[in-house]
């Protein structure tokens, strides 16, 4: 007889990993998964462990993601290395400059927004190409957006679809095209605080000479694809939003709420569900022995959902109490820019319902969510776009 472990399958987990991720937590947490050839560990207090133990859970080895974006990445890095190069940018940061952020995100998608009628697709319309354009703002990248996010999702695309030759290929080609671009305006670059390219460039502490090219293309390799992950997560909050009218109204009467419904997404539908690590030594986790060299894959989507913190986990509620969620992770690999995307997803939301307050799901093209690596609605296909917000609650979820 075919055991629950072995039975599962990349196809199931990419359709909708959540009902499977429920299973592991309560009956195998921390389980190996013959169809994956890894160990998937699924509960809250584990992932955290698997996030904040570096010295045991090592993101320095060969992978997909070093194989395409270079060894030499923020996040392959560890120690002296890996501190030096937050160190150089953690200013710019800071939890108190991501009101910046937000506000030009949501300038950006009101200027895009404010001549749209009847229909558009929200996604690849407004939501990623404004997510660009705030990306190339936020490190002062001198790469036009719309480069800039093809390059980014064909970074991605390589990095998901590692075992697929023709995925590499096209990754491959992005690396090309992005160095070509960078180099040369790269080496003469001059000092200025306000560049988070500038900084990795001319403050390096504890040496005494400029960082190098080679030093810092891989982080902007590895930093890129991450570029459509407000998008998709203000697609996923818009989602959720139409189908819950009640929420809804929530956010139309009360604005100050949008803040509690970015982060409650980020719990639901957190846009990448997984970090991959390798263990360095023999290690406990979860009351499961791993050996050293375990793959492991933590699962940001399960951790989020895990019901001893979570009441209803599987509902989308931006009432819920505000809990830590393990959406940016811990320990020194935590992302750099954690305070800057649920701000960047709040604008983008923000600039749309406020020039658009009737806007609602296609019912002729309802979004789909689906992915487990990363989980988002590839199209966003809406209607009512100019309508009255009245309108909109009258309707009430399409279908």
């Amino acid at each position: 007889m075919t055991s629950f472990l072995d039975a599962i399958t990349p196809e199931e987990l990419h359709a909708d990993p959540y009902p499977i991720y429920q299973r592991l937590r309560r009956d195998h947490p921390v389980a190996e998964i013959p169809a994956l050839g890894c160990w998937l560990v699924t509960r809250w207090q584990d992932v955290r462990q698997v996030m904040s133990h570096s010295q045991t859970f090592t993101t320095g080895f060969p992978s997909a993601m070093s194989e395409i974006y270079g060894s030499e990445n923020i996040l392959s890095r560890s120690g002296d290395n890996h501190k030096g190069m937050r160190a150089s940018v953690e200013e710019l940061f800071e939890p108190e400059c991501a009101g910046r952020a937000r506000g030009y995100a949501r300038k950006l998608v009101i200027e895009r927004v404010s001549g749209m009628h009847g229909q558009a697709d929200l996604m690849g319309e407004v939501l990623q190409p404004v997510v660009a354009e705030v990306f190339r703002w936020m490190l002062s990248l001198e790469v036009d957006s719309t480069t800039l996010l093809r390059l980014a999702q064909d970074l991605w695309q390589g990095a998901l679809g590692s075992g697929d030759p023709a995925k590499l290929v096209v990754a491959a080609a992005a690396v090309n095209e992005l160095d070509a671009a960078l180099t040369p305006w790269f080496e003469g670059l001059g000092p200025d605080p306000t560049s988070a390219i500038a900084r990795w460039r001319h403050i390096n502490p504890g040496r005494g000479c400029p960082r190098d090219v080679a030093e810092i293309l891989p982080t902007i390799r590895v930093i890129l694809p991450s570029l459509p992950e407000p998008g998709w997560a203000a697609g996923s909050l818009l989602v959720a939003l139409f189908n819950d009218p009640d929420q809804r109204r929530l956010v139309r009467d009360h604005p100050e709420l949008l803040g509690d419904a970015v982060h409650e997404v980020l719990r639901w539908m957190p846009p990448f569900g997984l970090i991959e690590r390798m263990t360095t030594r023999p290690v406990k986790l979860g009351g499961t022995r791993l050996p050293a060299g375990a793959h492991v894959l933590a699962a940001i989507g399960s951790a989020n959902r895990d019901e001893t913190l979570f009441e209803q986990p599987d509902a989308f509620d931006l009432r819920r109490r505000r809990q830590p969620l393990v959406t940016f992770g811990y320990g020194e690999h935590a992302c750099l820019v954690r305070a800057f995307i649920p701000a960047i997803v709040e604008g983008l939301v923000a600039g749309i319902l406020d020039v658009h307050p009737g806007v609602r799901a296609d019912p002729s093209e309802q979004p789909r969510l689906a992915g487990w690596a990363a989980r988002y609605t590839a199209r966003l296909c809406v209607d009512g776009l100019g309508d009255s917000a009245d309108r909109a609650t009258a309707l009430g979820p399409p279908g």
